[in-house]
């Protein structure tokens, strides 16, 4: 009898890690992947905001070039691996809404100084 007691946990034990190993790993990476895109569009926002203000002189390309790379680097660092169309969309996204922003009659100021490092964790 407990044999049989015994064999019925153990069966329930597993179906329950399966259950887990099945809903809760696939929500977990899911969570980690919105996190990692999350901060990508903050580092987006960031460089653009950085080219628009040190390097307004410069055509709009050559800004953008300059976004970019600083990106990839950014997501080289971080083992970060996106396609090169969603990064170009991030970019985009990141200017329009800073010019949205401008056109709104909002005032956007970096918060980093001139020769500052600069972390996008922050």
């Amino acid at each position: 009898m407990d044999e049989i007691i015994f064999e019925v946990i153990k069966i329930i034990v597993m179906v329950a890690a399966l259950v887990v190993a099945r809903y809760l790993i696939h929500w977990l990476k899911e969570k980690i992947g919105a996190d990692k895109m999350a901060q990508i569009e903050k580092w987006a926002t960031y460089a653009a905001e950085m080219a628009q203000q040190v390097h307004w002189a410069k055509p709009g390309e050559d800004r953008k070039a300059i976004v970019t790379e600083f990106l990839r680097e950014i997501l080289i660092a971080k083992n970060i691996s996106i396609s090169d169309e969603q990064l170009d969309v991030l970019i985009e996204a990141a200017v329009k809404e800073m010019k949205m922003q401008e056109n709104a009659g909002i005032i956007v100021e970096s918060e980093v100084e001139f020769g500052e490092e600069v972390n996008p964790e922050k």
